[in-house]
């Protein structure tokens, strides 16, 4: 007779139940899924020897096929009547060996007390983030933001939400097969769960979500921008996505920033851009312009500039948007635009003399 079993655990048939638990181990980690990604050849042999550890470590099983070998185990089902031997439950059998379930799903990965860490399974998983806009004026970026405001976090319900128990926890019902020697995993969403592992009790009577499994709680975020921050985004850990599962971390509520119009300004980094209409007139002779600034007044006399060019900028230093981190401001640049009047021929003759007895050196 022959006794396969053995061959693949690579053990004798003395061996005792520690030698055939450690050879398992060992040949586990080597030939795990997770490790061997993509070979066929790999996950082929995993489940050969999960076959095989679930024959041998079972005492009844173990016996029956010492007797029987590999030739007449299949059909010997214990006496009666052709029956198949009953496979594996992978999950169970992992349970029972590294004392958990495997790796997935935010649950314990066995594989990583060994020091695998396949797949970055050894990382709670996080919840999505949530993306909100936020508008923001240069008012804010001038005086920094130092604000308090309330968010609405929706919350799953601890007290209602509890692991499906068709599953347990797992989001999959698992079907194994056994054909001969081979063993086929088959596996499909949970019908009661439909794979999210959890299931809503739906007590009506819970005083936070009435049944529904979910409610919403009120936070407090700070929000605190420097004067002159430059970033398009902000971040709140831990407010975004809730998880439903105990052992997933909550995602982040990312705040982005989006720049209103202002009603004379425009922005170029740090520098303000800052657009005047002046008559030909005024382009000439002059004219003082106020130009609100943040809580102040700029007072400009557009003589000091003599005669204005509207194809130049004119450019007052340190009164752009503060840099950050710095005391130092950006700049501000004035652009003219010239409204030039419709005049007749003879109007024209005049403004000639005249423009011409000005410009006499």
């Amino acid at each position: 007779m022959t006794y396969k079993f053995y061959d693949i655990l690579e053990v004798s048939r003395d061996s005792s139940q520690d030698e055939i638990k450690k050879a398992y181990k060992k040949l586990a980690i080597q030939y795990h899924p997770d490790k061997n990604k993509g070979n066929t050849d790999a996950e082929k042999k995993f489940q050969e020897i999960s076959n095989a550890y679930s024959i041998l470590s079972n005492p009844d099983s173990k016996n029956r096929y010492d007797m029987t070998g590999d030739e007449n185990f299949n059909n010997d089902g214990g006496g009666g009547g052709g029956q198949q031997h009953e496979a594996p439950n992978m999950d169970e059998l992992f349970q029972h060996l590294f004392g958990s379930r495997r790796g997935g799903g935010g649950q314990h990965n066995p594989f990583s007390d060994f020091g695998f860490g396949f797949g970055g399974e050894q990382h709670q998983p996080q919840c999505n983030n949530i993306i909100k806009p936020y508008n923001i004026t240069l008012d804010d970026i001038y005086n920094g933001i130092v604000k308090t405001i309330n968010i609405n976090v929706k919350k799953y319900c601890k007290k209602c939400f509890t692991t499906c128990n068709i599953c347990n926890g797992t989001g999959v019902r698992q079907q194994v097969i056994q054909i001969g020697p081979m063993t086929q995993v088959l596996q499909s969403n949970c019908p009661k769960c439909n794979g999210t592992k959890i299931m809503n009790k739906h007590n009506k009577d819970c005083s936070d979500c009435k049944g529904t499994g979910i409610f919403d709680i009120e936070h407090n975020a700070y929000l605190n921008m420097p004067k002159g921050f430059d970033t398009n985004h902000t971040i709140f850990e831990g407010l975004g996505e809730q998880p439903q599962l105990a052992t997933h971390k909550p995602g982040n509520l990312i705040f982005e920033f989006k720049l209103m119009p202002h009603s004379h300004f425009k922005r170029n980094g740090n520098d303000l851009l800052y657009s005047h209409n002046l008559t030909l007139t005024e382009s000439i002779i002059g004219k003082i312009i106020v130009i609100d600034y943040f809580g102040e007044s700029i007072k400009i006399n557009t003589d000091q500039f003599g005669i204005i060019n509207p194809s130049k900028q004119y450019i007052l230093k340190n009164r752009g948007l503060p840099i950050l981190n710095t005391t130092k401001k950006g700049n501000m640049i004035i652009e003219f635009i010239i409204t030039y009047p419709k005049i007749n021929s003879t109007e024209i003759e005049k403004l000639t003399e005249i423009l011409n007895k000005s410009f006499i050196y």
